[in-house]
């Protein structure tokens, strides 16, 4: 085979993985653009009809996404790496609370009191967060310009929607917007201590160097530890198992959604997408899961769809993104 031929079939096979990972990554974006609308209409009884506390939602989700975790964490490694998993045991119990158990709480409790279409805007400012939060703790990171600018336009999209925002017939939409900016903060926070986790064990080339599915396994397990109990003493009725037997079916099938497909099956194809790409790229395809949560908001629970505020705060959340990503053009 000649040295012409060699290139044109490596150019073909890099052609191949990135369409590949731009299916993914979108699959991925469509997946997590359904949660918000779900979200809403799994913890609100005059949107879905009878449910659960929002906490025991958390609990019964990461009950089984922790089983399923180690799994296939067993399969894929062969073993838990459990030794290391109790010498950090206290940076992933901080982890698993940030992560699972402030995450949850936001995100539930947030689509409980406000609408699916605003909390689905306001999350995405978790981009923005960890670009701020980076270039304040990681020596790695620095803000620069393009940096500040996507900031800005990202916190100028969030105050467009908190402020002119067309679903005002919800419980207490500003309450539930605050609780979704804290899910987003709550979560970029455990992104920038997973990445200087990450870093303080890659100094040390000897150890176990822990991977993606590694890392979502234990987080999950800590923070199913620390979110069981406070849901427990929410919701006392729970402690006996009679009641699991209650539970709106439509509940399970919330529950589900959440677990299979968005928490495991979304997430592998998310890992997969970055493994053909890179981070930094596929990191752009996340600015698109508000644009499916705002469009399924409309299509699934007929809530109001402002062609002009909604487009235009999606816009400046999509140029913000880019913007604090745009170092991937070096």
């Amino acid at each position: 085979m000649t040295s012409e031929k060699v290139l044109d079939s490596t150019l073909g096979y890099s052609r191949r993985q990135e369409i590949i990972a731009y299916i993914l990554l979108i699959l991925t974006t469509i997946i997590w653009g359904g949660t918000w609308p779900l979200g809403r209409w799994l913890v609100s009884e005059e949107v879905g009809g009878a449910t659960i506390p929002p906490f025991m939602i958390a609990v019964i989700r990461y009950f089984i996404a922790v089983i399923c975790f180690f799994l296939i964490l067993k399969f894929k490694e062969g073993t838990l790496n459990w030794q290391f998993a109790k010498k950090n045991w206290k940076i992933l119990v901080l982890m698993g609370l940030l992560s699972v158990t402030i995450y949850q709480a936001g995100y539930l409790i947030g689509e409980l009191l406000t609408s699916a279409s605003d909390a689905s805007i306001m999350v995405a400012t978790n981009s923005v967060w960890v670009i701020i939060l980076s270039s304040s703790f990681l020596k790695t990171e620095k803000f620069e310009w393009k940096k500040m600018i996507g900031s800005l336009l990202a916190f100028t999209a969030v105050i467009l929607v908190v402020g002119f925002s067309p679903n005002v017939n919800v419980e207490n939409r500003i309450l539930g917007d605050i609780m979704i900016l804290l899910a987003a903060l709550g979560y970029a926070t455990y992104t920038v201590i997973s990445r200087f986790f990450l870093n303080k064990t890659r100094e040390n080339t000897e150890a176990y160097q822990p991977s993606s599915i590694w890392i979502m396994t234990w987080v999950s397990l800590f923070g199913f530890l620390i979110t069981t109990p406070i849901a427990l003493i929410i919701s006392p009725e729970y402690l006996n198992p009679a009641n699991y037997l209650t539970i709106p079916p439509r509940v399970w099938i919330g529950i589900s959604y959440l677990t299979f497909i968005s928490t495991i099956g979304a997430y592998t194809f998310y890992l997969e997408g970055v493994k053909r790409l890179n981070a930094s790229r596929a990191a752009i395809f996340q600015a698109l899961v508000p644009l499916f949560g705002v469009i399924f908001s409309a299509m699934f629970l007929q809530e109001e769809f402002d062609v002009f505020l909604y487009p235009f705060a999606l816009l400046l959340v999509i140029v913000g993104i880019v913007l604090v990503n745009l170092k991937i053009q070096k």
